[in-house]
């Protein structure tokens, strides 16, 4: 059998062979006719010479029916082609379609597993990838009022992590309800559980997404949002579990673990963390002059004082006894030496019920993360000596600078 290609070059020709007989036929027919003979006519073939006297009408009526034969046949083999080519690209569409929903089926169920958002980054790279073609992806997640965690390619993304908060902010500004914004060669797309943004999610438009790609992806974004929102609400039922009952604070045990990650987060964003350390001046001499009960009090009007005057993302832990922890992320020497200042004015002349005018002086020790720095003991431990200074000193704080700010 012929190949395609052969098989359509003879088509090609036929028909062209076809349409100069028809063309002959038509001219001899319409010479016949004008001159009222059936037998014999003249006419000009396909070179303009003139036909033999004696071309039977019947032979010329007999080539232009095969050559109406010759036309219908190789419509209908084109027709015949164009079908198949068409069902062709369904069944590739539909498989296509239907590798994509097991696909996404699949990364439902792997984020449904993950309750940690370590596991959901993990989940995030093994799949996501795949969902835009290979393209360049990233993904910052946002809690409360600012953006958490960054999650992108760092050996194929040059952009920093100020470029991306950047044009995450401008999806934050176009609403919750918006299907993404195209900012430079990026489609980013606002991942919404409820009426809560949760995060962005970044993917480069080069080659350009097709109409298909989009679909897939905005479906896994769908997935991606509930289970950064479960991640959260995961935290938040944590969280609950690891605060002092008393204050209100954190326990000593989170303090750490937060603190660490904080550290991790300042060498990425170059910003720095900034911690407090905060004890009560003769807390037993004020237990035994007002009694347990009071100073239980005092120590729970303090926690209620610091969760007033903080930001919400500082983090307020009861480090032990009469002693709290203050980390101050995103925060220079400077901001915290004013936040210190103040709290150790407030804290220092507080009242219960209008029973107690005065608590003991409160000292401050304060330290600030240096460009290297990624131990949180080592830092608290820096704070330490900053409020052993302050009382030996006599004074409201004291700081100490680990290295030169960033």
């Amino acid at each position: 059998m012929l190949p395609e290609t052969a098989r359509f070059g003879i088509l090609v020709h036929l028909l062209s062979t076809m349409r100069r007989a028809t063309r002959f036929y038509a001219t001899y027919a319409t010479r016949h006719i004008s001159i009222g003979g059936l037998e014999r006519c003249s006419a000009y073939n396909r070179t303009g010479n003139d036909v033999p006297s004696n071309a039977p009408m019947t032979t010329l009526i007999a080539a232009g029916a095969a050559s109406l034969t010759v036309l219908a046949a190789g419509w209908r083999w084109l027709r015949g082609r164009d079908a198949a080519v068409r069902s062709a690209m369904r069944l590739e569409a539909d498989q296509a379609a239907n590798d994509s929903l097991n696909q996404l089926a699949a990364f439902g169920r792997a984020l449904a597993s993950a309750v940690e958002s370590s596991a959901a980054r993990q989940v995030f790279w093994r799949f996501m990838p795949a969902f835009a073609g290979n393209r360049e992806v990233w993904l910052l997640t946002r809690r409360g009022d600012r953006w958490e965690s960054l999650v992108h390619d760092r050996a194929g993304d040059e952009r920093n992590e100020e470029s991306i908060e950047a044009s995450a902010n401008r999806v934050l500004a176009e609403g919750h309800h918006s299907k993404g914004l195209m900012i430079d060669d990026e489609w980013c797309l606002p991942l919404v559980a409820g009426e809560t943004l949760v995060g962005v999610m970044g993917v480069r438009n080069l080659p350009e997404l097709s109409p298909f790609d989009t679909s897939v992806i905005q479906a896994a974004v769908g997935l991606l949002a509930l289970s950064v929102r479960n991640c959260q609400l995961h935290a938040d039922t944590r969280e609950s579990t690891v605060r002092d009952g008393l204050t209100g604070c954190f326990t000593r045990a989170y303090a750490l673990e937060a603190l660490q990650a904080e550290l991790r987060r300042s060498r990425r964003t170059r910003r720095p963390v900034s911690v407090l350390m905060i004890d009560i001046d003769g807390f037993s001499t004020f237990n035994q002059r007002h009694g347990h009960a009071v100073g239980d009090a005092l120590l729970a009007a303090i926690g209620a004082r610091l969760a007033t005057m903080l930001r919400g993302t500082d983090i307020k832990c009861r480090y032990g006894g009469d002693e709290f922890l203050i980390v101050l992320p995103d925060t220079m020497a400077q901001g915290a030496e004013h936040v210190a200042a103040n709290l150790a004015e407030a804290l220092g002349h507080m009242t219960l019920d209008g029973t107690v005018e005065a608590t003991p002086q409160v000292s401050v020790g304060l330290a600030v993360s240096g460009k290297s720095e990624g131990d949180a003991k080592a830092l608290i431990s820096s704070a330490e000596s900053a409020l052993k200074q302050a009382k030996a000193q006599g004074v409201p704080y004291c700081t100490t600078l680990l290295a030169k700010a960033i």
